[in-house]
């Protein structure tokens, strides 16, 4: 059968961007979030949220929180991009093959008890550091801050050949019914076991936190966890759902595969138009 799928450019989106807001299902795939990604995510999201009539507020934190959710899979993307080379240098100080560096390599990234063994022989401090340099040096180019220096420059090339060698892009479903506004974010990366566990016991914490009318607290140092992949971020998502009057952990869910991880995220349509901020 041929394949009747057709890929815009940004200019063919925004060309097409009032045909684009009528359409009840939409795909996108990403590779990173420059200012052209996010002017094109804002024009879709408001003018689908617009046309169905949704309340100025659940908007906002519709739109804010997934803005998060892709940014945490952007982040995701990097870090494990940054992990699998770390790794890659450690196995040089004990294998001289290439080829056999590659075969080990392959083996421990399939694999997620091994990825998670593995994390002992790489500093997640020093990840977690080089993530928020990359993003930092993106904000920079992205808008044109200050100039970098050309080992800035070759750094951040480097490290974008890597991933777009490795394919690493993000994918966003988003489908309109009668009930509901759903939205897919798929990032090519698998997360953690350990980062999973962390997460999911945090945010019950969050969610016990919000039972007691008292949610805010959670972003106090005694609660937040900043050794979490994605913590923050995701703690941010839920609290823009608890402001919404919705429960982030019934409609904010994500799964782990192999090679990716993937977030879910629905909203009913009733509770996004009526604004009523309370569970």
């Amino acid at each position: 059968m041929t394949n009747t799928k057709k890929f815009l450019s940004s200019s063919e989106i925004n060309a097409s961007m009032d045909e684009i807001i009528k359409r009840n299902s939409i795909h996108l795939q990403l590779t990173g979030l420059t200012r052209d990604t996010r002017d094109i995510i804002s024009s879709i999201i408001n003018g689908l949220l617009e046309r169905i009539g949704v309340d100025p507020l659940s908007s906002f934190h519709l739109f804010s929180g997934l803005m998060e959710a892709l940014l945490n899979a952007l982040k995701s993307n990097i870090r494990f991009t940054i992990f699998k080379n770390e790794l890659a240098n450690k196995l040089k100080d004990v294998e001289n093959s290439e080829q056999e560096i590659e075969r080990l390599l392959n083996i421990i990234m399939d694999t997620s008890a091994l990825r998670d063994a593995m994390q002992r022989y790489v500093v997640p401090e020093k990840i977690k550091k080089l993530v928020q340099s990359i993003l930092s040096l993106e904000d920079k180019v992205r808008v044109k801050k200050a100039n970098i220096s050309e080992n800035d420059k070759d750094f951040l090339f480097s490290v974008r050949e890597k991933m777009k060698s490795e394919n690493r892009k993000i994918s966003v479903k988003i489908r309109l019914d009668e009930q509901e506004l759903y939205i897919r974010i798929k990032n090519d990366s698998p997360i953690m076991d350990s980062d999973m566990d962390r997460i999911g016991e945090s945010r019950v914490k969050h969610f016990q936190l919000f039972e007691e009318g008292r949610s805010s607290d959670y972003f106090r140092p005694e609660y937040l966890d900043e050794k979490e992949s994605a913590g923050f971020g995701i703690a941010m998502i839920d609290e823009g759902f608890y402001s919404m009057g919705l429960n982030p952990l019934e409609q904010f869910t994500y799964t782990q595969g192999k090679t990716a991880t993937t977030v879910y995220m629905t909203y009913p349509l009733e509770k996004l138009k009526s604004g009523a901020f309370s569970l």
